[in-house]
């Protein structure tokens, strides 16, 4: 089973693992509802500090779906929907780990974090193009409206007319067209033109979007980010990290399925960088397999970030291809389906390999 076709989804206290063979899942609220977990093979430990509460499961974990569906605020209903969540995400957490996908960044803007302005130029564009096909690329990500901290917005109508030409001459290469925007209008523009994925950052802030993707059936990408590209920087506050970052995805995949975009069209991005301190990054990436106890596909996006500052030192992001490869590579051993990085080449190279030996290690596993 899912854990996105469970019942109440989109309540918060999503399950993930906690490591040693702990699991987050939501507030038992008695007595009660504690000793029916016990007997469904559920040990409970206690409280986290965003109000979840930490479980053990033991193998025979065995709760009943149709119970599950009752009210919550019934001890029986809720132990067997806790113990349910659980069950769904240690599943989901177990299957097989996906082949990552290159995505290459293009953007086309001036003030990008890291090549600004650089594929403004048709020239740079292609070759850009033509590098991420040599380096078996799946996916271009293009972006007309930088998401650095501190960006201010760019009107779609700016937006699209740097879109539009540059997918159509990119047409004839041997790749994915995904588009990273806010706008719905800008994404209605896009999808007609032939572009294949929308990457939201702001997972549907503009009510219209998911209207949008619904309607085209095209791919979307819901990241997790608290407030604006421009103060971004002012939200890295959290309760309990991980568990707030995973029920924030889990509420917008649920936004989005609920405006008729399609569960296996969502992928999520846990948002490095984007409304989290370096340490925060850090933390996220080396934990990044516990995203998958959601149910979707992941993307993780580490390329060239200034976190990787922390372990480098302060070095230009051009030189931090070193750091981005190590991340990258984490990242497809904990299960990212799709890496966005601004080039093939050694990183690619480093995350096929470390995917390679994860893989290789799970399959004797099971």
């Amino acid at each position: 089973m899912d854990p996105w076709t469970l019942p109440h989804f989109e309540q918060p206290h999503q399950a993930c693992p906690l490591g040693e063979g702990w699991w987050r899942g939501p507030d038992p609220q008695s007595e009660t509802c504690i000793n029916l977990l016990r007997e469904l093979g559920l040990w409970v430990n206690g409280p986290l500090p965003d109000g979840s509460w930490s479980y053990f499961p033991s193998p025979g974990l065995s709760p009943d779906p149709a119970t599950a569906t009752g009210e919550l605020n019934d001890p029986t209903a809720r132990a067997h929907w806790i113990a349910l969540r659980v069950a769904a995400g240690r599943d989901a957490c177990s299957a097989p780990l996906p082949q990552p996908q290159l995505m290459v960044v293009l953007n086309l803007t001036e003030d990008s974090f890291s090549d600004g302005g650089k594929h403004l130029n048709s020239t740079e564009l292609l070759a850009t193009a033509q590098s991420a096909c040599e380096g078996k690329a799946t996916w271009l990500d293009f972006g007309a409206e930088s998401t650095r901290p501190g960006a201010e917005p760019i009107s779609p109508t700016a937006q699209i007319e740097r879109l539009l030409p540059a997918i159509d001459l990119l047409r004839g290469f041997d790749l994915k067209i995904s588009v990273d925007t806010r706008s719905a209008a800008v994404a209605e523009a896009v999808l007609l033109a032939g572009a294949h994925m929308i990457n939201d950052v702001s997972s549907l802030e503009d009510p219209a979007m998911g209207g949008v993707v619904a309607h085209h059936s095209c791919d979307l990408v819901l990241m997790h980010m608290k407030g604006t590209p421009a103060n971004m920087r002012q939200h890295c506050d959290y309760a309990f990290l991980l568990g707030d970052v995973l029920d924030g995805l889990a509420s917008r995949s649920s936004r989005a399925m609920l405006a008729g975009v399609a569960p296996e069209k969502i992928v999520l991005d846990p948002g490095i960088g984007f409304a989290k301190t370096a340490e925060q990054s850090l933390e996220l990436l080396g934990r990044f397999d516990s995203f998958r106890a959601l149910g979707f596909p992941l993307l993780s996006g580490p390329s060239r970030k200034s976190f990787l500052t922390l372990p480098l030192g302060d070095v230009p992001s051009t030189e931090r291809e070193g750091g981005t490869a190590g991340a990258a590579a984490i990242s497809a051993a904990k299960g990212a389906a799709i890496l966005r990085l601004h080039q093939a080449g050694e990183p690619w190279d480093a995350t096929r390999s470390a995917w390679a030996c994860a893989s290789h290690a799970q399959g004797v596993a099971q």
